[in-house]
């Protein structure tokens, strides 16, 4: 400290030198007294110290100030202090813009630029699954039940993609979680895809576009929602262990199914709808969770190839696209709403569109790619706005207002996505509000009415109970099992292999959303690995 106050010392000798001598009383030498006097007293032997603590707390500031800074694209200033870098940074997403549809060659296999040797995958990340083995009886599926724990900033490890293989499923035939007829029912319906998938490699939530398909109850969801029907689609194979590189009958159905999300330059959001109020991020969180589950379930992740390219950009549009004050995301990243007073108001986001960004940079995390941790902050407040009572239930707006896209089940479709989303971020088992939050969930059960089935919400109450695991999971996956297999088409015909509940959700989503949600929920217990344990 002395050496510090022997320069400063100095500094003041040279810049005023005869000031102590100076009587001239004028305006001018007195500002400049004003000044030398300030100047002295830091430089003095007393005034170092108190300058040192000027210096720094002016620094602590500006780190406080890089973290709590507003998001600029999908990066804050804390990601810019720490040099957070994304690859494919230089290619500037056009999210909004309509961009030229690009041609597709469906034979074509996907092809690996090969660049630098990707990283070995850690821990944490859980990568894609073993190679495909026969299922045999007598595997041991007999493990330690484990605890894990949150990353800081992250996601909590664990809800990997190891159990879709053969085996797995097998597993999970043994354990009661699946059972024969369950697996079957995904076989049939996996085949009901195949012949409705249409020439470019996509499906249409309009599944008799085709011109030979006769199918009832097509979505009365606009035509060119392709990406949402593609990526739901793909995301039933994917669930199976049905990857572009998995040797079998699907894995041209697959990799053309990709082939027709990797073509659109923005990584999945569908740049060829007219009207900027369809649902653009439900169709991209889809596609970006299918692009990410195919690169985590590749044989190598190497994020410079075609798909992992396409993977990682998707990943950039989501945290672009994120709210910057509330941390969620609305039907498109410029959207307002009119209040009751007719004033044009930001919402922040809403819980169901959440969900779907929030488990891509899951799938994104699973694989290996880039997630902002600032990304992960953010989702946590927005959580923290729509909950009710300390967690244990959700709302669907921040707002807590009335919204016409709720539908009468809003309450508990929006506690089970919140309940799930809180265990990817952190929140473990013997928390009060997350266990409170499970029971209620599990009281209510599979069938909120006795006049409809609601997939939608099933399909994240599921997933919530699967990962809490214990005698709630049990009981719900027993008849949740039995009713879907029962519900399924059977008989021949275009139908056979499909489902069709009508609800709300359904009739929009039509056939086709039905069959893909009815899968997912049939292969729940080895399409994602436990957060919190290990399956038995």
């Amino acid at each position: 400290m002395s050496r510090l106050g022997d320069v400063m010392y100095f500094l003041r000798q040279i810049f005023f030198p005869n000031w102590m001598d100076r009587e001239d009383n004028t305006e001018p030498n007195r500002w400049q007294k004003l000044l030398a006097s300030a100047f002295a007293f830091l430089t003095s032997r007393n005034g170092t110290g108190t300058l040192f603590s000027i210096i720094l707390h002016a620094f602590i500031l500006v780190i406080l100030s890089l973290i709590m800074i507003s998001r600029q694209g999908s990066l804050t200033g804390f990601d810019t202090l720490i040099g957070f870098n994304v690859p494919g940074a230089d290619i500037a997403p056009a999210l909004l813009s309509p961009t030229e549809d690009k041609s597709n060659d469906t034979g074509t296999p996907l092809q690996e630029i090969e660049v630098t040797e990707p990283e070995s995958p850690t821990p944490e990340t859980d990568t894609h699954p073993t190679a495909a083995v026969e299922a045999d009886p007598s595997v041991d599926v007999s493990v330690e039940p484990r605890l894990q724990l949150p990353t800081v900033g992250g996601f909590v490890s664990g809800g990997g993609f190891t159990d879709r293989t053969p085996a797995g499923r097998q597993r999970a035939m043994q354990r009661g979680d699946s059972s024969q007829w369950g697996e079957a029912a995904v076989d049939a319906a996996l085949e009901w895809f195949v012949t409705h998938q249409q020439e470019d490699g996509g499906w249409s939530l309009h599944h008799n576009d085709n011109g030979f398909c006769r199918c009832s109850h097509s979505g009365t969801s606009p035509s060119n929602r392709r990406t949402a029907a593609t990526a739901l689609a793909l995301l039933s194979f994917l669930g199976a262990g049905h990857s572009h590189q998995t040797e079998g009958r699907y894995k041209l159905v697959v990799e053309k199914g990709l082939r027709f999300l990797i073509r659109d330059p923005n990584g999945g959001i569908d740049s060829r709808v007219v009207d900027r109020d369809l649902l653009q991020m439900y169709s991209h969180g889809l596609a970006s969770m299918a692009l990410c589950e195919a690169y985590a379930m590749s044989r190598e992740q190497n994020p410079k190839s075609e798909l992992g390219l396409a993977a990682q950009k998707s990943l950039r549009l989501i945290e672009t696209a994120q709210d910057w004050e509330f941390g969620g995301w609305n039907y498109r990243p410029d959207q307002r709403f009119r209040n009751e007073s007719g004033e044009s108001v930001r919402v922040g986001g809403d819980t169901s569109i959440f969900a779907w960004q929030l488990m891509a940079l899951k799938s994104g995390k699973i694989g290996g790619l880039n997630v902002s941790p600032s990304a992960l902050y953010l989702a946590q407040d927005f959580l923290d706005s729509v909950a009710l009572e300390g967690g244990r239930h959700y709302q669907y707006l921040p707002t807590g207002g009335w919204d016409w896209r709720r539908g009468d089940d809003s309450p508990q479709t929006c506690t089970a996505i919140g309940l799930l989303s809180r265990m990817y971020l952190g929140w473990k088992p013997g928390d009060p509000f997350l266990d409170d939050g499970i029971d209620h969930v599990a009281q209510w059960g599979y069938i909120l009415r006795e006049d409809r089935v609601n997939l939608y919400y099933i399909y994240y109450a599921t997933l919530a109970l699967h990962h809490y695991g214990g005698d709630h999971w049990e009981a719900w996956n027993s008849g949740l099992q039995e009713m879907l297999v029962q519900s399924q088409v059977r008989g021949g015909g275009c139908e056979s292999g499909s489902w069709y509940f009508r609800d709300a959700y359904g009739d929009v989503g039509g056939r086709l959303l039905n069959t893909a949600l009815a899968v997912m929920i049939l292969e729940t217990p080895y399409r994602f690995m436990p957060l919190y344990r290990e399956i038995r």
